[in-house]
């Protein structure tokens, strides 16, 4: 790949107008940059404890990568891999070499400084530019000297080679595309499916491009995180800056057309602080939902400005009659169980997993426990905002329905403030926004942006008035528009014989149409998931599907292409995670499709279903014992919230200043002073200062057996493994697992291996880890959840040790020859 840049940057040389080179070598240097960090990535991946570093928080930062993040990274990163694996890596990134004379993070900072003050937000002027030519090419000189070992090569199928001087790490993820290297532009998820959307680093041709990941990709975390978890979000509302907790879904669509004024009564509602609940009503269809997720996914992305105050915690509630317990699928019956479980989702951002006492008590008792837990962390119901998604599914009686409306008056009053979406007027006094049909122009234009994404040729052939006219046969229902734009893309007819077809017909008669219809173009493994969809008793989640997309022997991605055929389910994507809920007219569909088939594959299907139900009672079962996401009871703070924030920005000075206040503030909290200690160990590389967080979150709480384990961690981090050893061995009685605390022992191990320079305890160190990572594989017993993690973890290490070992073994007998010639 440096052949590749160093091309490139020849290109940019000859270049005569000096804005245009500037131009065109600031995407040089992003591009490598960007190449730079996702080796870096890779390399920490294989060669680091995955417990001690968050990669996560990293690659989370790079899916929207900007000038400035890859310096950020790559100053944590480096400090890791210099820590764990290599003590020369990117040697020049911190100091000056004989080939750098300037350290290459600092000239990078100055480079960014500029990016940000003149081409971002000032003027570039002659002279600017001048100046900012040379020294960009002169930076990327530096860099091209200090990322060169891992650079990888490529080979004649342009693919990328192997780092074989990072023990033969295999770099996965896309860094060149056609032979050329590529600027990324983003890092997508969608239904558990990731994309890099990117361009071809080209003077001439920087063609745009989406590539898939596989699904074992580097910016998919491998840790047991829960559905619809709560996330820490930074936004800009009116050039403030404000930071709130949210488990919001992702847009349902990136086909979003109209609706403006919708938006802005939503929005007004959101400003109206005297208005305690919202309800967004209208026929199925319309696209309720729809709206109300698109302007948070705006809030998200800083599009709208909303007056103070803000929510501190945004809970998304998708309203459903069943509850996935360890003694299998409960089914909900009546209002308050079935709206006590919005109660609990809230509850869950406190702890996320809720002890018995929260499933013994219902409807106002069950309120005025969450009022409690809602004072304890200092918030009020102004703190608090509530989406309670399709709660036409919650009540069918004209009794319920009055219930339903009680219920949600006295959650608005005492919880939070609350956006109601429904097909029909709920009983309680809300501000009302109805969703009707799109005007003949919005309906016109959402035909051709789909149009054009399906490839339904006979609409993007049509005039305006055809395609007015159309909508207006529609009802300008966006659901329906949706159907015959695909209808037509995957039938070939034309728009008079698709209309036809499907819409003069019952909605019952359209759905089973439309579903006999995909039914017909699904091939066999694609049938084989649905049939297994309808004979599970679990949850219908990206957990479930994976495994049995794995089962049946098909990739997710094909899968959810089926998936998409028609209207056969409900889907909140939350990105990395999703959960289905089928529509039960497709239910009763694929149940009719399954009594078709032989006797031996019904038998086989239904085996393959009772597997998946065991292994997500197993994945429950774990999660539960293992659930270490504290963020409620460690970030209830301004000061504390704020940390966090910096640090995930990767801003560790102003992280350590906002955690000294926060702890000042809350000096009895046991999890927050645990969350400091791990930045401290971590990102800060202050060993000692950890240690004493850790200690104090002990102290403060015995049973908190994440501090636990971070003291242990600081203890081997300061080379100290006795006393790393014995709180690794209180962690265990306190419940982690036996094969993580042995793990945990033999990297310590492995490390101190690196700084002995006798080789005789050298050899010692690592057999003793080597012995320790056997008995860990021993004590090792499931294979799902933390388990299989600690067995990749194990078998990283072991294939480590064993190298080293080669290593040390080798150099030993050298040395002994060699010492035997001179005696001789």
């Amino acid at each position: 790949m440096k052949k590749l840049f160093k091309d490139q940057l020849e290109i940019a040389r000859n270049i005569e107008n000096k804005s245009e080179r500037l131009t065109f070598l600031t995407s040089i240097l992003r591009s490598l940059l960007q190449s730079s960090v996702v080796v870096t990535f890779e390399i920490t991946k294989a060669l680091t404890p995955s417990d001690d570093v968050a990669l996560s928080e990293h690659t989370d930062r790079f899916c929207k990568p900007t000038d400035g993040i890859p310096l950020q990274i790559l100053d944590a990163l480096t400090a890791v891999i210099r820590g764990y694996f290599s003590k020369d890596f990117l040697m020049g990134w911190f100091e000056s070499t004989s080939q750098v004379s300037i350290p290459l993070s600092r000239q990078l900072v100055e480079w960014v400084e500029f990016r940000n003050k003149r081409p971002a937000h000032g003027v570039l002027d002659k002279k600017i530019t001048n100046e900012w030519a040379s020294t960009t090419e002169s930076i990327l000189v530096d860099c091209l000297s200090v990322f060169s070992k891992i650079l990888p090569t490529i080979n004649n199928s342009n693919t990328l080679n192997s780092l074989d001087k990072f023990e033969n790490i295999l770099i996965e993820t896309p860094i060149i595309s056609n032979g050329s290297p590529i600027v990324i532009i983003s890092v997508r998820v969608k239904k558990g499916i990731w994309k890099i959307n990117g361009q071809l680093l080209s003077k001439n041709n920087a063609k745009e491009f989406t590539i898939e990941l596989p699904e074992n990709n580097i910016f998919n975390s491998t840790g047991l995180k829960s559905i619809g978890r709560y996330e820490l979000t930074e936004i800009v509302s009116k050039n403030k800056t404000y930071s709130f907790f949210h488990n919001i879904p992702v847009r349902q669509t990136d086909t979003f057309e109209g609706r403006k004024k919708e938006l802005g009564r939503l929005k007004e509602w959101v400003d109206d602080e005297d208005s305690r609940y919202c309800l967004v009503f209208g026929d199925g269809g319309y696209g309720k939902t729809t709206l109300v997720l698109e302007m948070l996914n705006q809030f998200l992305e800083s599009q709208l400005d909303f007056n103070e105050p803000l929510p501190t915690v945004i809970s998304y509630h998708t309203a459903k009659s069943t509850r996935w317990t360890e003694e299998g699928l409960v089914h909900l019956t009546g209002i308050s169980p079935i709206m006590d479980e919005c109660v609990r989702d809230l509850m869950r951002f406190f702890d996320p997993i809720l002890k018995k006492d929260w499933y013994t008590v219902s409807g106002r008792q069950l309120i005025n426990k969450a009022v409690g837990v809602l004072q304890e962390n200092k918030l009020s119901r102004d703190d608090i905002l509530l989406v309670i998604d399709n709660t036409e599914t919650l009540a069918t009686t004209i009794e319920e329905v009055r219930d339903l409306g009680e219920f949600l008056k006295i959650l608005g009053k005492f919880v939070g403030r609350v956006i109601i979406t429904s097909r029909r007027r709920e009983f309680i006094e809300a501000t009302p926004i109805v969703i009707e049909g799109l005007s003949e122009n919005e309906g016109m234009n959402l035909m051709k942006r789909l149009a054009k994404d399906f490839r339904a040729i006979p609409i993007l052939q049509a005039g305006e008035p055809r395609l007015r006219r159309v909508s207006m046969q529609l009802m300008h229902k966006p659901i329906l528009l949706e159907a015959l734009v695909k209808y037509i893309a995957r039938s070939d007819l034309g728009i008079d014989v698709a209309i036809e077809n499907l819409f003069k017909k019952t909605s019952e008669d359209l759905l089973e149409f439309l579903y006999e219809d995909a039914w017909a173009r699904m091939n066999q493994l694609q049938k084989e998931v649905f049939f297994v969809l309808v004979n599970i008793s679990s949850p219908i989640d990206q957990n479930s599907v994976g495994r049995m997309c794995l089962e049946v022997g098909i990739q997710n991605t094909e899968f959810q292409s089926s998936l998409e055929e028609t209207h056969f389910a409900i889907l909140t994507d939350y990105g990395r995670t999703f959960t289905i809920e089928l529509v039960d007219l497709a239910r009763r569909f694929f149940l009719q499709q399954f009594g078709k088939i032989d006797p031996s594959d019904k038998e086989r299907i239904q085996s393959l279903a009772v597997k998946i139900d065991q292994y997500s009672a197993e994945r429950e079962k774990v999660e539960k014992e293992y659930k270490t996401d504290r963020i409620a009871e460690a970030f209830r703070s301004e000061y504390a919230r704020s940390a966090k924030v910096y640090a995930d920005k990767g801003d560790v000075e102003n992280a350590v200043e906002m955690y000294e206040l926060a702890i000042e503030d809350d000096p009895v909290n046991s999890s927050l002073h645990d969350r400091f200690s791990w930045l401290l160990l971590n990102k800060a590389n202050k060993f000692e200062y950890a240690k004493r967080m850790s200690e104090k979150a002990f102290e403060l709480d015995p049973s908190n057996c994440d501090a636990i384990v971070g003291l242990a961690l600081a203890c081997y981090r300061l080379k100290d493994i006795n006393e790393g050893d014995k709180y690794i061995d209180e962690a265990e009685r306190k419940g982690r697992s036996q094969s993580f605390c042995l793990l945990r022992k033999a990297i310590a191990r492995y490390h101190k291996a690196r700084d002995i320079e006798v080789i005789d305890s050298q050899i010692a160190c690592l057999e003793d880890a080597s012995r320790i990572l056997d008995l860990a594989v021993r004590r090792n017993l499931g294979n799902h959840g933390y388990d299989a993690k600690n067995s990749k973890d194990i078998q990283r290490y072991q294939d480590l040790t064993r190298k080293k070992l080669t290593i040390a073994r080798a150099k030993r007998t050298k040395n002994s020859s060699l010492s035997r010639s001179k005696k001789g």
